[in-house]
């Protein structure tokens, strides 16, 4: 146990820890509660929903606020008690103050009760939640490749530390590219026999729906080829340069089996198969709410790694402000199932709303693909490098440092690691360094790359 607290305090900056755990579990309590009341099918239900989400979502804010004050820690934060009095009078007081803001807001903010009608809480809370919602499904894959690509950096570094550079190690990377290209055509056959028999129409009925549903899965094809096309292409100049590699090909089919589900959710919706007491509606609601823990979890460990250059975020209210905005995602995604406020008529067709989700990751997926598959294998050394990063412009210049001192060219004397440093500070190159959570270092990160010809 003490294992892998250590390992969640250091990757998920302490949520699980004794100072942040009594909050991580109420921001679950919280959003199991707005899930458990959208299934009762209101819109009353549905407002005092949107009404939840608003007040524990403010809560978290203010905590977030509150975590940057130093004379506050001790009340907010006790490394020696997972629950603690202090913890839970900071909350609730936060929590009371959320509720009677937001409460006359409710009361008496009603579309039909402003000037502006946009601007009343029918209207407006439903638009920003729901547009984060669709935003917060489109960034999903940028932190989903986080773990797409460690699976494929471990299972590239196995192959090589049993083969090493040899003709068996350079086929096995043909036979993985091989399965990589199997697959999606393999799930996609399944997925289009599976669903056939729903979009087959019988005497008499109109031909529309098998029209889309062919039209659907020829583009489903089409992005098959694409991104084949873009696999063999890469692993071709992977080869070319001579470093053979499984890891595209992982990558591509982890990938994949994000775009397999979007296409069976499309498919469900096109067809209006996913009913709201289905099974089939069931399973892929929980495989959404699987994908935004993992995305949220993902995004905690992101965001933290890079708070040290920012004024608003630090280590300690680094959480709060991802609870707040996984409870809007949630209630997001409620909003269009239970409809609530003025947007219900709007809204009220949730196949349609699925099928313009599903489509839209669907492409930003397939265009992610194509530009990093050639930028992770860049940055990897497995082809010609077009662009530098900062942490790799520093990497060469040491490198080259080093490459002169073993050939006596550089007086070492005159030339240290300290002036090499004091170049690389005057040329305004500053990478990122992780340090101790209870640390504050100097050194920011930057995202940016540096754009180089070769």
């Amino acid at each position: 146990m003490s294992k892998i607290q250590d390992f969640l305090d250091k990757h998920f900056h302490q949520i699980f820890s004794n100072n942040h755990f009594f909050y991580t579990v109420t921001f679950l309590l919280s959003a199991l509660i707005i899930a458990l009341l959208s299934f009762i099918p209101s819109s009353n239900v549905g407002n005092a929903i949107l009404f939840l989400a608003a007040t524990f979502s403010m809560t978290f804010i203010f905590l977030m606020f509150e975590g940057l004050i130093p004379q506050l820690e001790k009340y907010l934060f006790s490394p020696e008690k997972k629950f603690d009095r202090k913890k839970l009078i900071c909350f609730l007081i936060n929590y009371f103050i959320a509720f009677f803001i937001i409460l006359p807001y409710f009361l008496a903010g009603a579309s039909n009760q402003l000037t502006v009608q946009f601007l009343g809480w029918d209207i407006a809370l439903p638009i920003i939640f729901i547009t984060i919602y669709f935003g917060w499904n489109l960034v999903q894959i940028f932190y989903l490749r986080i773990g797409f690509e460690d699976v494929s950096v471990k299972v590239n570094e196995k192959i090589n530390d049993k083969f090493g550079v040899s003709k068996k190690k350079e086929l096995i990377d043909i036979v993985i590219l091989i399965v990589a290209l199997i697959i999606p055509v393999l799930i996609q056959l399944g997925t289009f026999f599976g669903f056939h028999p729903e979009f087959t129409p019988q005497p008499g009925d109109p031909k529309e729906p098998l029209i889309w549903y062919a039209a659907s899965n020829i583009i489903i094809v089409l992005i098959i080829i694409i991104t084949s096309w873009r696999l063999i292409t890469l692993f071709h100049r992977s080869r070319k340069f001579g470093s053979s590699n499984s890891y595209s090909s992982m990558f591509y089919i982890l990938l994949w089996l994000i775009i397999w589900f979007r296409t069976f959710s499309f498919f469900s919706a096109l067809q209006g198969v996913v009913q709201t007491t289905t099974e089939l509606e069931i399973l892929t609601r929980l495989i959404d709410i699987l994908l935004m823990v993992l995305t949220a979890f993902l995004v905690l460990k992101s965001l933290g790694d890079k708070i040290y250059d920012s004024i608003i975020f630090k280590p300690n209210n680094i959480a709060f402000f991802l609870f707040s905005f996984t409870l809007l995602y949630i209630e997001g995604q409620i909003i269009m199932i239970t409809g609530v406020g003025s947007l219900t008529g709007v809204f009220a067709d949730r196949n349609q709303i699925n099928l313009i989700n599903n489509f839209l990751i669907i492409i930003l997926t397939v265009s992610f693909y194509w530009w990093y598959s050639e930028h992770a294998l860049e940055r990897k050394g497995y082809i010609i490098r077009k662009r530098f990063y900062p942490e790799d412009v520093v990497s060469i210049i040491n490198d080259f440092k080093d490459f002169l001192e073993t050939r006596d060219a550089l007086d070492t004397n005159k030339i240290g690691d300290t002036e090499v440093q004091d170049f690389i500070d005057s040329k305004k190159i500053q990478i990122h360094v992780i340090e101790p959570i209870e640390d504050k270092p100097d050194i920011i990160e930057e995202d940016s790359g540096i754009n180089t010809e070769n």
